[in-house]
């Protein structure tokens, strides 16, 4: 079911855990890695870039853009060398790809043609800011249609996954990629829904299981009254859950390519893996 898995890198120290998760995973799977890298096209057609290349009198503008090429395509090629490298080493199947365009789009783009696709919380600019999702990570989970897989900044094999489950269209294919994985994987799973009303949640949780009876799975199913919006990664950290499957949006969800309220917090909160699905 998981033959192609994607990882998008940027040269930033984050690079090392999204490899090591992607081996992990390849392994287990049996899967070939597709090691992503995008020279950023704004670094060469932006404002930002003509103001400098103009400033710099001594530099004629078209000479400067040629050479600022340059250097984004050799450090493309020494990302994808590291990776290749890397699952060599590993006995991993491995193929580099690199393009040139808006960053969030190619990465789009390349989910659609993958099973799983792996991207950071932050990229280069953690450094500066710990806890905000990145840009980049953030339109990515908003537009693409894929399963992405959004890692925290510290690489651990997974081993305690749950699933946020409301019943929802989104819900409900995110459902399909845990089942998958889980009985590929061999992972145990917790269904959590979190609801102010008991009898219908006992219904979405009933729904759920009958999804699951007929796969090799070990379920656990949960209840939690109160606002999913805090209540779902709340019990993820109470309950050391590494990885929180979930939908893009719930029912309260208005346009396709808004996140639900509940996603967005539960990305947020960079406390474990977070794989959404759409």
């Amino acid at each position: 079911m998981y033959k192609n898995i994607l990882v998008s890198l940027d040269g930033s120290p984050m690079d090392t855990q999204i490899i090591e998760m992607g081996i992990s995973l390849a392994s287990q799977l049996k899967a070939k890695l597709h090691g992503l890298t995008v020279q950023d096209e704004t670094m060469l057609e932006g404002p930002l870039m003509y103001d400098i290349s103009g400033a710099l009198a001594f530099i004629p503008q078209l000479n400067f853009l040629q050479e600022t090429r340059k250097v984004l395509e050799e450090k493309a090629k020494n990302i994808l060398s590291g990776f290749e490298n890397t699952c060599q080493e590993n006995d991993i199947a491995c193929q580099g790809i690199t393009q040139r365009g808006t960053i969030y789009k190619i990465i789009c783009d390349q989910a659609e043609l993958h099973d799983l696709s792996i991207i950071g919380r932050r990229g280069l600019n953690y450094q500066f800011d710990h806890e905000l999702l990145g840009s980049t990570a953030d339109r990515v989970v908003r537009h693409t249609k894929a399963p992405v897989l959004v890692m925290t900044h510290e690489f651990s094999p997974i081993k305690n996954p749950m699933i946020a489950y409301d019943g929802s269209h989104p819900s409900k294919k995110a459902l399909k990629t845990a089942i998958g994985l889980c009985s590929e994987l061999k992972w145990p799973l917790t269904v959590l829904n979190v609801s102010s009303d008991p009898s219908h949640a006992q219904e979405i949780l009933n729904e759920a299981k009958t999804s699951l009876d007929n796969h090799p799975v070990i379920v656990k199913y949960e209840y939690e009254k109160g606002n999913p919006h805090e209540k779902v990664a709340q019990y993820a950290k109470t309950h050391k859950h590494d990885l929180v499957i979930m939908g893009a949006r719930g029912h309260r969800g208005i346009i396709d390519f808004i996140l639900g309220s509940t996603t967005q917090y539960t990305l947020w909160s960079g406390a474990f893996h977070v794989l959404v699905d759409r």
